[in-house]
This record gives structure tokens, sequence and C-alpha cells, in this order.
């Protein structure tokens, strides 16, 4: 029952949400999760659509500078209302990750949709912030896109790591995405 605990807790509350979740001391987010792809190449489906296998590497120097931030949060605890490496949630993760490289963004992940430039789902770029809807009452939750499919966030069950814009549970509560670089 102990083990079933931490996953049946990430079902229930999952994104930013208005209530501490997560307190715990984090996990190993260098490894990739069964279903995050290992490799960085892309694959063709039958109906000719891509499919992520993993994040392409970065293309110019800012883009190394926020991979660069961003490998350095991984597997920070998610921690409500935190904004530093002992714990920290959505919203201040993605603050923090371009205040690394000189870009100022507002603290709310709605605040950070509304001061974007709304991008199209088909035009993702690396490091676009993506805005979910969690909790029922507008957005809620973001995170960086990687590029392939592929973004990075501060979950409240499994601190920093990365998922899969195509997961189920992303891909229905996706609102929209925004451009600061």
């Amino acid at each position: 029952m102990r083990k079933l605990f931490p996953l049946l807790l990430s079902i229930i509350i999952a994104g930013c949400n208005s209530a501490p979740v997560y307190r715990g001391s984090g996990v190993n987010c260098r490894r990739p999760m069964p279903s995050t792809p290992t490799t960085t190449t892309t694959t063709t489906t039958t109906n000719n659509e891509a499919s992520a296998t993993g994040p392409p590497n970065p293309s110019n120097s800012i883009e190394h500078r926020i991979q660069g931030e961003i490998d350095s949060w991984m597997g920070t605890p998610y921690v409500y209302g935190g904004v530093s490496k002992s714990g920290v949630d959505c919203s201040a993760f993605t603050q923090a990750v371009f205040r690394s490289v000189g870009i100022e963004i507002p603290r709310r992940a709605s605040r950070q949709s509304t001061a974007a430039e709304t991008v199209n789902r088909n035009n993702l770029q690396y490091g676009d912030l993506i805005f979910f809807n969690t909790s029922g009452s507008g957005i809620s939750h973001c995170g960086i896109y990687l590029g392939n499919g592929e973004f990075v966030h501060a979950s409240s069950s499994r601190g920093v790591v990365r998922d899969l814009l195509s997961h189920p549970y992303y891909s229905s509560r996706y609102v929209t995405a925004g451009r600061f670089l």
C-alpha cells in the first residue's frame, strides 16, 4: 500500500493546483520514464505522422543556456509556491529558466500565457511555453517545450521532469502555447 499511495496521489492531483501537494525529496529524473523515449531521432507512424522519440539538441547559444539551466533543475521536488532548487512549482520553474537568460516573465502560469506571443500548437519551437488546464478553471499549469513532442515541467507528483505532450493526460488538458524567445 505504501508504494501504491504516490501513484494514486499523482493520478488524483496533477499540475500546479491551489494546494501544496508534494514535499518529498524528489526522484531521479535524469533517467527517462518508461513511456519517455530514450533516443533523439524521429520515427514515422503508419499514417505518416511524426512521433516523438526524444528532444532535439538546442540549436543556438540562448537555447544552450536554457538547456543548461533546465538540466540544473531536473529532479527538483515540487513545492506549491516554491521558488528554489529545494522545491519549485511549475510557473516558478519556467520563470527561473527564462530569468537565467535575462528574460523576465510573470510569476503565474495564467499571466505567463497572456504575456507571451501566442503560438499555434503546430508551430511549437524549442523554448516555447505550453499551458494546460489541470484544475478545470483555466490555465493552471505550464512547461517548456523541448521539441519532438517533449516538454519539461514541475510535476506536482514527480518534481521537474520531461514528459510527452502526446500523453493523454497532457494532450487533453493542453490550452495554448506562448513564445518569449
